[in-house]
């Protein structure tokens, strides 16, 4: 009915998975060789800077040769994203990420991207045995998508058989609501953010006759899934827990199969390189940070993008007999949950504000006691105006909170090295900035 390609991408997913290792490689090659030709000739950004590589990219064998040519940062989005747009792509959208490391970008997507990634969807759904149409109910957290839904949206979502709660504003009698509604529903698929799922767990464990909702899969997404809250989801749902890997700019990226030995990378439409602070590859059981070339959107190429999480490869095979690599020991986004009375706000919500919004390099959001916020944020912008931060979270906070604005030149990581773009210190009362 939408007249898209999602399903013959997803059936030519069903076939490479189980290709011969140098057989799939050919294939991601060929589209490899595609989409740099393009982003040669059709991105000013890339035709500068892939200039001294033309014939290194025509003569290319392997995918091995990818790693010579140079790394795109999240430095890059912020300063030439219109430079970094295919000059074709009249119809590419705009989008925009808060990200994992609390440094908003803006880029581009196009329908080519959208239908080559559902049909990846469809493949990791296919592992699970879950199909299209099936009662799914959401974890999520978008107060724009929400908000912007149409009637018939929802609609649609209705007669799709899907029930959402907005993880941004959620307290116990909400999430008890949503529970009770599920119970009557029952979900086949149930998928969200880590610490909502964790969340909605812990809450039915309180009372575990009170809400029996037995899906057959779980996907966690969008954060780090610590072992506590796989462990808490699957036996409140009596249900396994999947995690999934990706990211607004390029979705899909990798995902656990049934055998849980790490995570596939979906290398019909990705290439993740594990690799040292200068872009040089790593070999497979060493943590470097994870960079991704997307095979499947020529408006707006990301090529060895630095994406801002670290991660290591893993060299065994798995048990499943797809030649799709596996990745494994995933150190990316980490944010806590902000508690404001019996509200409590994900942590992506505050990644959500700062969307559209390049004057804003860095922020992070510090919840210093239960009615003071300090949001701290660098920006290259002397003059620029923060007012919409402020009138955002009172939107959710209400006028109990005083939000306390701080314009600052660096932002420091915890004593134990982590990066959080959201920070409870009512969590975390003996971890202090290094």
């Amino acid at each position: 009915m939408k007249n898209r390609q999602d399903y013959e991408h997803f059936q030519v997913f069903l076939r490479e998975q189980w290709a011969p290792p140098e057989q799939l490689e050919l294939v991601r090659l060929g589209r490899l060789k595609t989409l740099l030709l393009h982003a040669l000739n059709d991105s000013p950004f890339h035709r500068r800077r892939l200039a001294p590589f033309r014939q290194h990219i025509m003569r290319m064998t392997s995918l091995a040769e990818l790693a010579a040519l140079p790394l795109l940062t999240r430095d890059d989005l912020q300063n030439h994203a219109e430079d970094i747009r295919s000059e074709s792509a009249a119809n590419a959208t705009p989008d925009a990420s808060g990200g994992s490391t609390g440094n908003p970008v803006n880029f581009y997507h196009s329908r080519d991207y959208r239908e080559f990634s559902a049909g990846l969807h469809l493949l990791f759904l296919s592992w699970l045995e879950v199909r299209p149409g099936d009662p799914t109910a959401i974890f999520w957290g978008a107060d724009r998508d929400f908000a912007e839904q149409s009637k018939r949206q929802k609609l649609m979502a209705r007669l799709a058989r899907v029930r959402s709660l907005n993880s941004f504003d959620v307290d116990n009698a909400a999430m008890d609501q949503f529970l009770d509604e599920l119970v009557a529903f029952q979900p086949r698929y149930i998928y969200g953010y880590a610490s909502s799922l964790h969340l909605a767990a812990s809450r039915m464990l309180t009372d575990p006759n009170r809400w029996p909702i037995r899906p057959v899969a779980i996907r966690s997404a969008a954060e780090m899934l610590f072992a506590h809250q796989r462990e808490a989801i699957q036996t409140a749902f009596a249900a396994p827990v999947f995690n999934f890997y990706g990211s607004r700019e390029i979705n899909n990226l990798a995902a656990e199969c049934p055998h849980h030995r790490g995570l596939h990378v979906m290398a019909s439409g990705r290439i993740v390189e594990i690799t040292d602070d200068k872009g040089t590859p790593l070999p497979a059981g060493e943590t470097g940070h994870i960079v991704v070339t997307d095979l499947s959107e020529p408006a707006f190429p990301f090529i060895r993008y630095l994406i801002g999480d670290m991660g290591r490869l893993n060299a065994e095979p798995c048990p499943c007999g797809r030649s799709y690599p596996l990745l494994d020991g995933i150190v990316g986004r980490s944010s806590d949950i902000i508690t404001v009375g019996n509200k409590q706000i994900h942590g992506e919500f505050f990644t959500h504000l700062f969307y559209g919004h390049p004057e804003v390099r860095q922020f992070q959001v510090v919840q210093e006691s239960e009615n003071r916020l300090v949001v701290r944020i660098i920006s290259d912008t002397s003059d620029a105006d923060f007012a919409f931060v402020t009138e955002g979270i009172r939107r959710k906070t209400g006028d109990s909170v005083t939000i306390e604005l701080q314009r600052v030149d660096r932002i420091d990581t915890t004593s134990s090295g982590k990066y959080r773009f959201t920070v409870n210190r009512m969590k975390h009362s003996g971890e202090r900035s290094k």
